[in-house]
């Protein structure tokens, strides 16, 4: 297909991946956000390899039933939620409309619901952080895969915001986040500021690397909190003596963006 441009900016087009398996792209003009394979027995599977990391959330609580994603984009991992994990109910909170129908669109989230029926998804339309903290529902877990363009949504991040977050997770819930690191873990400071924050609301904090090529000098990094004695076992070692909290969402945004080099 031809690069199309929307009114959200949002550009779509085809690309290849890593292995050059085609691929359709989901772009906000700032980056890759979501892709989907192209040929029929591949498109529900995952593209990227930080959104095949979310799954090790199951090797800590297996018994997950309910998760929330917050961010839609192209509803990669609500595609293979709900084709992989039959017992498994996915709400997605997207705050651009136009997202959900593109998904259906351009990116086969109409085909799956055919397929699977859409009693397992449900799509919300709002802000993610005022759904964080209006909600009364309870989830096993919560996936925060919130990029506006290059930044994340730093509220959510906070110590406050994390405690939101933590209300809205059925007793030993987990917490996921997908954020950016250097290739050493302990030459990213804002990362290991986070680890700590969040180290002071859960009992266990587990990373895991997600890179897309072993060689970058940067890439992503999967965290999972949760107050379960369970941790994964090849979690990366971290050391916190030197991290901080964050409680200021403009002091973290300052501290990433020194991190990107912007």
């Amino acid at each position: 297909m031809k690069r199309k441009m929307f009114e959200s900016g949002t550009m779509i087009y085809e690309d290849t991946d890593y292995f050059d398996f085609p691929i359709r792209v989901y772009d906000s003009g700032n980056g890759w956000q979501s892709a989907t394979f192209l040929e029929e027995d591949k498109k529900y599977d995952l593209v990227f390899n930080y959104l095949k990391a979310f799954n090790r959330a199951f090797d800590i609580k297996s018994d997950i039933k309910d998760i929330l994603l917050l961010g839609g984009a192209g509803y990669a991992y609500p595609k293979y939620v709900i084709s992989h994990y039959p017992e498994v109910s996915i709400s997605v909170v997207e705050i651009d409309p136009e997202a959900f129908e593109l998904a259906k669109q351009h990116f086969f989230l109409d085909d799956l619901i055919r397929e699977y029926g859409d009693n397992r998804l449900t799509n919300i339309t709002d802000d993610a952080v005022h759904y964080i903290k209006s909600t009364d529902n309870k989830y096993d877990l919560i996936i925060n895969d919130l990029y506006a363009d290059l930044d994340p949504v730093y509220q959510l991040l906070t110590y406050d915001g994390i405690v939101n977050v933590k209300k809205c997770l059925n007793d030993n819930g987990i917490y996921a986040l997908n954020l950016s690191g250097n290739k050493k873990l302990d030459k990213t400071d804002y990362l290991l500021n986070i680890i700590k924050t969040l180290s002071n609301i859960f009992k266990n904090v587990s990373i895991v690397k997600a890179f897309s090529y072993q060689y970058l000098r940067s890439g992503n990094y999967v965290l999972f909190a949760s107050d379960s004695d369970d941790k994964l076992p090849d979690s990366i070692p971290y050391d916190l003596t030197n991290a901080v909290l964050f409680e200021d969402a403009d002091k973290l945004k300052e501290d990433y963006h020194e991190f990107l080099g912007i």
